[in-house]
């Protein structure tokens, strides 16, 4: 065989080679197209399509409709907390906002779809925070006096009313807190093992109170198994865009793409020396370990951290980059000792509620648990602070797009399989 026959034999399945390393990477890009369009930490993000809203639309009108019939029951039928102490308590600080209000879609989303043994286990404590109530459009609402359980107001405490008529001239930040750990307080002294604080221009799921209490068993069991005798909250939202790859990480990052590429140069050099010698010429060698291998890396890194490295499904911590205060779950204990305390400690600080918190977690050391799927949608378009967010109702900037690939039947199932249980636990208690 002349040594032109060789080379022909060899350079037909290098090119081969050559072509099935471009087709492949070519193939990655198209999928990752089609797949990751719904992570705003993705190059491929589509805006228009991932802030579709199917779900929390379907949800506001489920919310909307139980309001009516609420409403339409009267204060004297509505179902109430029949706990003493409830399970949960859940609190609601509302403000007004120019011509929307988002409090009836956050009761209605809330209390939709529960059985009556589900809602006796629930307190709703609703705070109109503002020193004249009438203020709010929503006072006096027969749907509000008949989900509320409790209508906090600056006026059930002399001291509490002093601070609110002070309040009126101190910043946004400032007042935010006293309203959020006065509704804290007042779910305090029910003496519920557990308190959700809410903001009011959310929605919550098909199923998020049995999905919720589950969670904090596991919330509490982790705490245990960590040396913790409990934790600071967990989170029932959190926005995807701040779970990207950061700059912090990249001594990380660098290492393991480096780690990649030498492991890829590492199997060509063994696989040439002993399997495809003929076919693993020099050159190849170096196209595919330093052009598609780097090439590969980048498809990784541009697809999207929370495409290639989601939030592992259940609770798990998440004591970074969260966003933000939407729904948090507080344990009784770390209220009543740890966090009412830091509140009126540190009463006019002009920190925002949210990244009050961290701070003190940060400071503290103090667990915080998230929970994957969230339980909740951020839907409001208006903030509470004298300003416009977006539309009225719908995708803002603070979106969790998994959300919307919820399935209602999928979840009215679920839910439904719960009730059942929650009614087999019962009997099982009564027959003990």
């Amino acid at each position: 065989m002349t040594s032109e026959q060789r080379s022909g034999d060899i350079y037909v399945p290098t090119m081969v080679i050559l072509d099935a390393c471009i087709t492949r990477v070519q193939t990655s890009a198209r999928v990752l197209r089609s797949i990751c369009w719904k992570d705003p930490t993705s190059i491929f993000f589509q805006p228009e399509l991932a802030h579709t809203s199917p779900y929390s639309t379907y949800r506001i009108e489920q919310a909307v409709q139980h309001s009516e019939v609420v409403s339409a029951l009267g204060e004297t039928q509505a179902q109430k907390n029949g706990y003493n102490p409830p399970e949960l308590c859940i609190g609601i600080p509302s403000v007004r906002r120019q011509g929307v209000s988002y409090l009836k879609l956050v009761l209605g989303s809330l209390q939709h779809g529960l059985s009556s043994e589900e809602r006796k286990r629930l307190h709703f404590v609703v705070l109109l925070a503002h020193i004249d109530q009438k203020e709010h459009p929503d006072y006096g609402q027969p749907w509000l006096l008949s989900m509320a359980d409790k209508l906090a107001s600056y006026q059930d405490d002399e001291e509490r009313l002093r601070l609110a008529q002070v309040m009126k001239s101190r910043p946004h930040a400032i007042k935010s807190k006293f309203d959020y750990s006065i509704v804290m307080e007042e779910c305090e002294r029910t003496g519920a093992p557990y308190i959700l604080m809410v903001e009011d221009d959310v929605v919550f799921l098909d199923g998020w109170r049995h999905r919720t209490m589950k969670a904090l068993d596991v919330a509490m069991a982790k705490s245990w198994q960590s040396g913790q005798a409990s934790f600071l909250y967990l989170r029932l939202f959190y926005y995807e865009g701040l779970l990207g790859w950061n700059s912090e990480s990249w001594p990380t990052y660098l290492g393991s793409s480096l780690a990649v590429t030498a492991i890829v140069l590492g199997s060509l050099i063994i696989a040439r020396r002993y399997v495809a010698r003929a076919y693993l010429t020099n050159t190849l060698l170096l196209l595919i370990t330093f052009v598609f291998t780097p090439l590969l890396i980048a498809l990784f890194f541009i697809a999207g951290r929370n495409s290639v490295l989601p939030q592992p499904i259940g609770v798990h911590t998440m004591d970074k980059y969260a966003c933000c205060g939407q729904g948090l779950v507080f344990p009784r204990s770390t209220v009543t000792k740890d966090l009412l305390p830091f509140f009126r400690r540190n009463m006019w600080s002009k920190i925002s509620t949210d990244s009050f918190i961290e701070e003190y977690a940060d400071e503290t050391g103090a667990l915080r648990w998230a929970l994957t799927p969230v339980v909740m949608q951020h839907v409001g378009g208006q903030s509470s602070h004298n300003g416009r967010r977006g539309d009225t109702y719908g995708p803002n900037r603070l979106w969790n797009f998994e959300f919307e690939r919820n399935d209602a039947a999928q979840l009215a199932a679920e839910h439904a399989q719960a009730q059942s249980q929650l009614i087999d636990d019962l009997k099982m208690k009564s027959s003990i």
